[in-house]
């Protein structure tokens, strides 16, 4: 793995730096932002060297309907700004729910259907055009439709290991470390790539910055700041568990939500029991992890998702690990591969510990 560079300037300096080199490189300045504190921490910077130069950024949101009602109104509140070009849709899309095997997607938007609330004036309601209808396939369509323009992204590399190799594996723009991309697509760039979770609390506290309210009521329920504080649509598969406490942070958005989409009052009741949606700990009733996702395979109503499991799994490697991983996937019917797992990094690690056992011994 690669070592860090440690310079003589904090990360708050070098941020500033980054952004500034953007603005004078790039016409077109557009940013992500989500209601999380990362984005949000971003957002700010940028806004300040919009201030300084006095020009517009583009703040783009894809609003996923299934929201906390506190992210709303941080993100009402980014985009009401005379920097901003608020890019704000709230148009019809389908969203992974992994909530419930019957309703497998919410339809976020969908005509003549009851939303969790109204759309905003500042959004973009409607696109003329043919447009992807799924999140990821949506970002790649809004990234090739604006040319001459620099993506930031709050994302910062000592969340995960994924995401600093994602950050530092490849240059991008002039060969900068903190960016990605290449001339025949679109660049992104990640100005606070190397800031801490402190220092992301500390700007936020020292400049008096509005931030997701929710952020508080975890604290205080004794999350975790480093990894546990995931401010992200309610049932995405990787946050779904943010329904266990749901009902307390914001019980109309609860309600609303219940009555929107299936699977919610289940999740929010069982999502931190290891058996129904946890693959941490194998069920004392199976002898290993392969009959567990043989058990769940098998138990499969709909026969298209089970045939695209079974023809992902032939092509994994076959052992307990991976069936371990296998069953995490399965237990919220993940067909799609959302939350996919790295088996080049596993099998790394597989040989790092074989090696390590052959050196003791």
């Amino acid at each position: 793995m690669k070592q860090k560079t440690y310079k003589d300037i904090n990360v708050l300096e070098a941020s500033k730096k980054r952004i500034s080199y953007i603005f004078d490189n790039f016409k077109n300045i557009n940013i992500s932002i989500s209601g999380g504190k990362d984005s949000t921490v971003l957002y700010y910077l940028v806004l300040q060297e919009a201030i300084k130069r006095n020009r517009q950024f583009t703040a783009f949101f894809l609003d996923q309907e299934a929201e906390y009602e506190n992210t709303i109104k941080i993100i009402k509140l980014q985009m009401n700004n005379k920097y901003v070009i608020p890019n704000w849709y709230q148009i019809p899309i389908y969203m992974t729910n992994a909530t419930s095997i019957d309703n497998y997607f919410l339809y976020a938007w969908g005509e003549n259907e009851k939303w969790m609330r109204e759309k905003n004036p500042l959004g973009i309601h409607s696109i003329k055009e043919q447009y992807p209808k799924r999140f990821y396939d949506f970002f790649n369509w809004y990234e090739k439709n604006k040319l001459d323009t620099a993506f930031l992204v709050g994302l910062r590399a000592d969340e995960s290991l994924t995401r600093f190799r994602a950050v530092t594996k490849y240059k991008g723009y002039n060969g900068l470390k903190w960016s990605s991309g290449n001339e025949k697509t679109s660049y992104k760039f990640y100005p606070i790539y190397d800031w801490g979770c402190y220092d992301v609390w500390k700007f936020i506290y020292e400049y008096k910055i509005p931030y997701n309210k929710i952020y508080d009521l975890m604290f205080k329920n004794n999350y975790s700041i480093y990894n546990a504080m995931r401010v992200s649509n309610l049932i995405h598969e990787k946050a779904y568990k943010c329904l266990i406490d749901l009902p307390k942070f914001e019980p109309d958005t609860y309600n609303k939500l219940c009555k929107r989409i299936s699977g919610i009052s289940t999740a929010s009741r069982y999502a931190s029991e290891k058996l129904i949606f946890s693959n941490k700990n194998l069920p004392k009733h199976y002898k290993c992890w392969l009959d567990f996702r043989n058990f769940l395979l098998n138990g499969l109503e709909n026969e298209h998702h089970k045939d695209i499991f079974i023809k992902r799994f032939g092509k994994q490697p076959q052992n307990e690990k991976i069936y371990q991983k296998q069953v995490g996937q399965l237990l919220i019917n993940d067909y799609e591969n959302s939350k996919s797992f790295d088996l080049k990094e596993d099998d790394k690690k597989q040989q790092l510990v074989k090696k390590w056992m052959e050196d003791i011994l």
